[in-house]
């Protein structure tokens, strides 16, 4: 049973809300975001914010569970002196609480972005690392017909991130919050995206950046630039975790963690990294170049 919170909920489907009943409170967030395209309505709630994303088949799992054990070390109230000594050179982190992005959260229900973005023409990139297809199409047939999870048989993955009109979003993105961490001689450069259960992007490496989770979750595997993952660079991340991962030695295996919806991963630069969706995910990345 969910604890007791302080919260008024009023859904029309009440079998998806006894489905909500039966998860555990950790797992609360992650419930939610499985009931995005109900309408739904959450008003005095004094709990972390949370907000439906898209809801799956009563009988249809989730593409991918979250690793075992977090191997990433995760820091809240995190000084900035701490930061640049301890990771911003040398290995990743996970930060909770660097920005109050509550806003932006309540901006990115999917009733909110299709009612202001539906007819968007938007651009889809392939996430594989070769491939170079791009897909235009409105945004609305992007949410209602692409949204779903990924086909582990599927050799690639196509999804919305990167390819923005920032004039065109400029009304959503002037509410987001960035890290307010920086690195000397850096411009940051912002990435928004939403994609469905499953899909995520192989392995590469580039320069320094955050990324945080807005809805969903987000998992992540890294490697230092000193050590190159094994991996092919025109399969998925979802093909890589179920048919090379399992083969790893435990020293041969990365650094991991699942980001939770509000917080921050920071990677440092060069570091190997790939990415896999575990829920429908909006998420926003600060590259620093």
């Amino acid at each position: 049973m969910v604890r007791k919170m302080s919260c008024t909920f009023w859904i029309q489907n009440m079998h998806t809300l006894r489905r909500l009943s039966m998860c555990c409170p950790r797992r609360l967030s992650h419930c939610a975001t499985r009931l995005w395209t109900h309408h739904q309505a959450l008003s005095t709630c004094r709990t972390r914010p949370i907000h439906p994303m898209q809801q799956r088949g009563p009988r249809e799992p989730a593409a991918v569970a979250e690793e075992e054990r977090c191997t990433v070390e995760r820091w809240a109230n995190f000084s900035y002196a701490k930061f640049v000594q301890y990771y911003a050179f040398s290995r990743p982190v996970i930060l909770q609480g660097l920005t109050d992005n509550s806003r932006f959260r309540a901006l990115c229900s999917r009733e909110r972005l299709l009612a202001s973005f539906g007819n968007n023409v938007v651009r889809l990139s392939t996430a594989n690392t070769y491939s170079y297809q791009k897909v235009d199409l409105p945004f609305q047939e992007y949410v209602e017909q692409m949204l779903h999870p990924q086909d582990p048989t599927s050799l690639d993955t196509l999804y919305f991130f990167g390819d923005h009109n920032f004039t065109e979003w400029a009304s959503l993105f002037q509410h987001y919050s960035p890290p307010t961490f920086s690195l000397l001689g850096t411009t940051p450069a912002y990435s928004f995206g939403i994609a469905g259960a499953g899909s995520g992007v192989p392995f590469h490496w580039h320069g320094p950046g955050f990324s945080e989770v807005i809805y969903g979750r987000k998992r992540w595997f890294l490697y230092p630039p000193e050590k190159t993952p094994e991996f092919h660079p025109n399969k998925t991340t979802l093909s890589w975790l179920q048919n090379i991962y399992p083969a790893l030695t435990p020293s041969a295996r990365p650094l991991e963690c699942t980001i939770q919806a509000g917080e921050v991963l920071y990677f440092p630069d060069r570091w190997w990294h790939a990415t896999l969706n575990l829920d429908t995910s909006v998420f926003i990345s600060t590259f620093l170049s």
